[in-house]
This record gives C-alpha cells, sequence and structure tokens, in this order.
C-alpha cells in the first residue's frame, strides 16, 4: 500500500517524526536509530510501513529498506508485535541482529527492553533460516572501494581487509580518501 515518503520533517520526538507532504502531515513512529539520523527539520525520505491493529492504526518509519525488512521479519514471530521489533532496531543495527542470530547470542536479544528468554530463543530459531547472504550489510562504500582496487589488480582478500580496516576505524571517510588510504596500506603490503 505504502512503500515511502518523501516530504519535509517538522519536528521529531519520542521516536515520532511529523512529516508534511504536499498539504498532509504524517505522524510517523521510529526506531531511535532512525529518529537520531534524521536532521531537526527540512527534507527527509522514509520507508515506511502501516499496521493496523484492533486498537489503532500507525505508520512506521525507518532510513533504510533492511530496516523495514527486518520489522516486518520479526512481528511474523509469535508474541512479537510492532512495538517490539521496534525496540528491537532502536536497541541495535540490523548487521548486529543478524550477527546474534548467526552466533545464537541470546544474551544481546535478552539485553533489549522486552525481550525474555523465551522471546529470543523465539527469535534465534524463526531468524536462522532468514540470515542474509554474509555481504548484504557491508557499507556500499567498503563494496565500491574493493571493486576499484580488484580492478587495479589487488586480489579480493587483500583489498577486502586492509578496507575493512580503514573503514572501521573512520566510518566517516569518503569513497576518494578509502581509495586513497587503501592504495597507500597495498602499496605497503607488495
Amino acid at each position: 500500500m505504502l512503500y515511502a515518503i518523501k516530504g519535509k520533517l517538522i519536528k521529531k520526538e519520542n521516536l515520532k517524526a511529523i512529516i508534511y507532504v504536499n498539504g498532509i502531515i504524517f505522524d510517523i513512529t521510529v526506531p531511535l536509530s532512525t529518529l537520531e539520523q534524521l536532521p531537526n527539520e527540512g527534507d527527509v525520505f522514509l520507508f515506511v510501513e502501516l499496521v493496523i491493529g484492533e486498537k489503532s492504526v500507525k505508520l512506521y518509519g525507518f532510513l533504510t529498506e533492511d530496516e523495514k525488512k527486518l520489522f516486518n521479519e520479526l512481528r511474523k514471530i509469535s508474541k512479537i508485535g510492532a512495538q517490539t521489533a521496534l525496540a528491537i532496531l532502536s536497541n541495535i543495527t540490523v548487521s548486529e541482529f543478524y550477527e546474534a542470530i548467526e552466533k545464537q547470542d541470546k544474551e544481546l536479544l535478552i539485553s533489549i527492553p522486552g525481550i525474555g528468554k523465551k522471546t529470543a530463543l523465539s527469535i534465534i530459531v524463526e531468524m536462522a533460516s532468514k540470515l542474509p547472504k554474509q555481504d548484504q550489510f557491508i557499507p556500499n562504500i567498503v563494496k565500491d572501494t574493493i571493486d576499484t582496487l580488484i580492478n587495479l589488480g589487488f586480489t579480493k582478500n587483500s583489498a577486502s581487509e586492509i578496507v575493512t580496516k580503514i573503514y572501521q576505524s573512520n566510518p566517516n571517510i569518503s569513497l576518494e580518501e578509502l581509495i586513497k588510504e587503501s592504495l597507500k596500506k597495498l602499496k605497503n603490503v607488495r
């Protein structure tokens, strides 16, 4: 029905983003991770999901399609509603969540408010078959840099290792700087 919303953010507070779109003002519930990355006001784009419950109709918003997809997958699990799914996304990133599932780290899941031992185990069991491909959550800047280095004749393994280390030490690095720094390190390795 609704896929995404693009408009002007009027206000954000208490896991809510109030967005103006062509004469309509939307009250969108967002996870903390999304709320923190939104500007205080101005143009925004959110992937949205309309959830119709017994007593309410709510619109949920996410910065990425991966967050929206995980939100919907979590809601399919018995005893996990929209609010619990939102709590999970507010406390850990999508990649941290899938890493916890892969490692069967129920302690991380239990540390999220609203998740007990039984629910954590249910999540691990239900989501184990839905783990994404390993490289799906590698940031595009890292993938692009690795591809560039492979095209320059470096091996995938050496490029991946060095690019990942540089990116992890400075996640705000630009693509150009990441390529330059990686080339410097790779030339020292050769």
